[in-house]
């Protein structure tokens, strides 16, 4: 019995193709605008190799003397000393796109620098110090720059971002491919007929859970590919990642099917379900990528999007991630919680 009832369930969602389609179509859509519109908010920044740096020596300054072995010590670390003797330093550094401009007087010197380019200038101010600190003690002693990469978040262009966390973020909007079925159910008054019968709440659960299950992972299937294809978005662990987004899927039916259970109206169960879904997007990363989000480590922990967008994104930029457990673990008890309260909802209105 209960397989006749999931084909026909089956058969009721592909009824409603429409629905199905614009399940595939939006995170595409979606995905697309806001690529084009982050792209540059999310670029990298690549430091040039080498640069240019201007100089200017005032007369009788003691640095004088220092200036050729300056010179030289620059030129093994990627910069070239320019002497400007005429020009305002901000300006020739803005106008000739200079990594900074050195003023050498009696007294001392001065670097100007520019706020577009701050990798220059602190290596340009690190140079300098080694240079006076160490060379002028030993003029045979070459200055080198050690330059290290302490352990950071990778960087993640807006193309695997959003192009990952969009097909999350409608994976958690399941309900909207369940509500041909419901609506059907409601028309036809299914639910009262069968609940009359001798199946338990249990099947009858399963049964609307599997093809809707089913039908959004297909949808949200597609739609990966598509933009992988198209967008070229890299999803890094392919298996991990359908494992992570397969359990969040069980989950966002399970919850949106307790609504529907509960309130047993689909209107109510819509405006409940995106609102709550909503607010976890929002504080998971869905609209504010969650590396910029200025949220509490501890409220984006609450939210079973954040888990998963952030387990997918790092999967797919670094190859690992800490949050596939929590990913996992999160959606598993939220399945396990929601069933149990939406089965319970069922025989308290069988009962009825």
């Amino acid at each position: 019995m209960i397989r006749y009832l999931i084909k026909n369930n089956f058969k009721i969602m592909f009824r409603n193709g429409l629905n199905i389609f614009m399940y595939v179509l939006c995170p595409i859509i979606v995905s697309s605008v806001l690529i084009s519109a982050f792209s540059s908010l999310m670029e990298s920044y690549e430091p040039v190799q080498d640069f240019e740096v201007g100089y200017r020596v005032e007369e009788n300054s003691d640095f004088a003397e220092y200036i050729d072995l300056l010179a030289d010590a620059g030129s093994k670390n990627g910069i070239s000393f320019v002497e400007y003797k005429t020009g305002t330093p901000k300006k020739l550094v803005d106008s000739l796109d200079l990594g900074g401009f050195i003023e050498f007087n009696n007294d001392g010197y001065t670097i100007y620098e520019s706020e577009d380019k701050q990798y220059e200038g602190a290596k340009l101010e690190y140079m300098i110090s080694a240079f006076f600190n160490k060379s002028i003690s030993d003029e045979n002693e070459d200055i080198s720059l050690d330059i290290k990469y302490p352990e950071h978040a990778a960087s993640v262009n807006s193309t695997d971002y959003y192009g990952i966390i969009y097909i999350v973020y409608f994976g958690w909007c399941a309900i909207v491919c369940a509500a041909g079925l419901f609506s059907q159910e409601k028309k036809n008054r299914i639910n009262e007929r069968l609940k009359v019968s001798n199946i338990s709440e249990f099947k009858l659960y399963l049964a609307k859970i599997i093809p809707i299950v089913s039908v959004v992972s297909l949808g949200i299937g597609i739609s990966s590919i598509i933009t992988a294809f198209l967008l070229g978005v890299h999803w890094g662990n392919i298996g991990l990642s359908i494992i992570i987004v397969l359990f969040m899927v069980i989950a966002a039916t399970t919850f949106e099917v307790m609504i529907y259970e509960i309130t047993n109206s689909m209107i109510a169960t819509i405006i409940l379900s995106f609102g709550i879904v909503w607010i976890w997007g929002f504080v998971g990363g869905s609209f504010e990528t969650y590396m910029f989000s200025g949220h509490s480590e501890i409220l984006k922990l609450l939210s079973p999007v954040y888990h998963g967008n952030r387990a997918l994104v790092e999967l797919s930029s670094i190859g690992k991630s800490d949050y596939i457990l929590s990913s996992i673990l999160y959606s598993l008890i939220m399945s396990i919680v929601c069933s149990f309260v939406a089965i319970m909802a069922g025989n308290i209105r069988r009962t009825e």
